[in-house]
């Protein structure tokens, strides 16, 4: 790249001027421009995607259906900047401004009546040491979603440009990355947080994240923290990752209201996930992943005067609840692919409302891709979820809302199973 000899003021209007002429010459991690500030380089960089998917969906089977209707929706695109600053011949200042394009095809607002802005998603500034590692501070992803989850190779797609566990990830046919997804449900990203990748010794890796509640409502701190671990010899990688949340369980109201399973501030109890999945490219260029996880719930459950007893009392106690997932991508072509995963989430262990079976669910997702070139790509897919009836698992991107749309509240509704039948198409800059 050319050398910018006034510094760090020409890499403004060099910006402008790469996004003048991206239609005409563009690629992925577009680099803005490069100077030297005291003998060390400093560069920054452009990067994302658009990704856009026309599709099919409904849900049915639950009390208030989310009948057959057409749509075009978002593929979790995003916009970043990022750059680094020498410090050392070793240590580098690291930074990145990441913004989340989603529901671009909704003017930026989605159906829980969310606007996202230009820090929404991984944005943060650090150090970087070959010797020692990475520290960040900001609103990042956890390791458990970063190191060994969809936001990673391993886990996720990155935007579908390589197989991790969730070959579908980044499309409305996902498994994992979010509270109402079938696998990896422990995954989010931290706000307030401070972040540890070590160097990669061997093929050996691991991290530590860390979420301060600053707000600490009604006194009660909902801190968070995840451990993360990753493994690759050759084409193969395994990890294993862990996520607790403090004075956080199930909302056993809601769940009593017929609102669906999902968790919220309770006071003197906690929620975790620990997890393990792996993935190995064959010789044939077949990719293959599998994926267990483990999630622990606690409750605290109101219990009201009753004929035999004239006091109201609380019960505590906790849920359990496993899942697995499976996938496989195939290389038909250099151009061609086609990629399957199927998940399963079992029983929940000791449900308040209902009976452990009402709570599990069952996902496949099958579909193609087309490389036209490294990038842009059109791709076919479908998924169908099957909840069981007390089980709202939704689709992994736009999902489906069936009650209160349009609100911070919508949900769906539970026993709904969604469906999605789409064409996509994803351009990479």
């Amino acid at each position: 790249m050319k050398k910018l000899s006034r510094g760090l003021p020409r890499l403004v209007p060099l910006a402008g001027v790469i996004l003048v002429c991206m239609s005409q010459n563009a690629f992925a991690d577009f680099t803005l421009g490069e100077t030297t500030v005291g003998g060390m380089p400093v560069e920054a960089r452009l990067y994302g995607f658009i990704n856009g998917e026309i599709e099919n969906v409904k849900a049915l089977g639950g009390a208030t259906p989310y009948n057959s209707r057409g749509r075009v929706t978002d593929g979790n695109s995003r916009i970043g900047f990022a750059g680094s600053i020498g410090v050392t011949p070793d240590v580098k200042g690291i930074w990145q401004i990441e913004a989340s394009l989603n529901s671009f095809d909704q003017g930026g607002v989605n159906d829980q009546n969310q606007q996202f802005s230009l820090s929404s998603r991984n944005t943060f500034v650090g150090v970087r040491s070959e010797k020692f590692g990475q520290a960040v501070i900001g609103n990042n992803d956890s390791v458990y979603r970063s190191l060994v989850g969809s936001g990673g190779a391993l886990g996720g797609n990155l935007g579908l440009t390589v197989y991790g566990l969730d070959v579908w990830n980044n499309t409305s046919a996902q498994m994992t990355g979010n509270p109402n997804s079938l696998f990896s449900r422990g995954e989010a990203r931290y706000k307030n947080s401070v972040h540890y990748l070590s160097p990669e010794w061997k093929g050996l890796q691991a991290g530590a994240s860390y979420s301060f509640d600053e707000a600490q409502t009604n006194n009660v701190n909902h801190g968070r923290y995840s451990f993360g671990l990753k493994y690759h010899i050759g084409e193969f990688a395994v990890g294993a990752g862990y996520d607790y949340q403090s004075n956080t369980g199930v909302d056993t109201a809601a769940l009593a209201q017929g609102m669906g399973f999902r968790t919220t501030s309770v006071s003197g109890q906690s929620t975790s996930f620990a997890k393990i999945l792996a993935t190995y490219k064959f010789p044939t260029k077949t990719t293959v992943g599998a994926g267990y996880e483990y999630g622990s719930y606690g409750f605290t459950q109101f219990v009201p005067p009753s004929g035999g007893n004239f006091v109201a009392s609380t019960i505590n106690g906790s849920m359990k609840q496993g899942s697995v997932m499976v996938s496989v991508a195939q290389e038909i072509t250099p151009k061609i692919a086609i990629m399957a995963s199927y998940g399963k989430l079992g029983n929940l262990s000791n449900p308040t409302v209902g009976n452990p079976g009402d709570y599990s669910a069952r996902q496949f997702s099958i579909g193609a891709t087309y490389k036209v070139n490294e990038i842009f790509m059109p791709y076919v897919y479908y998924t169908k979820i099957s909840n069981s009836s007390g089980q709202n698992v939704n689709l992994g991107q736009a999902p489906l809302f069936s009650n209160n749309s349009g609100t911070s509240n919508a949900f769906l509704a539970p026993g709904n199973s969604p469906q999605a039948f789409g064409i996509g198409l994803i351009a990479r800059f």
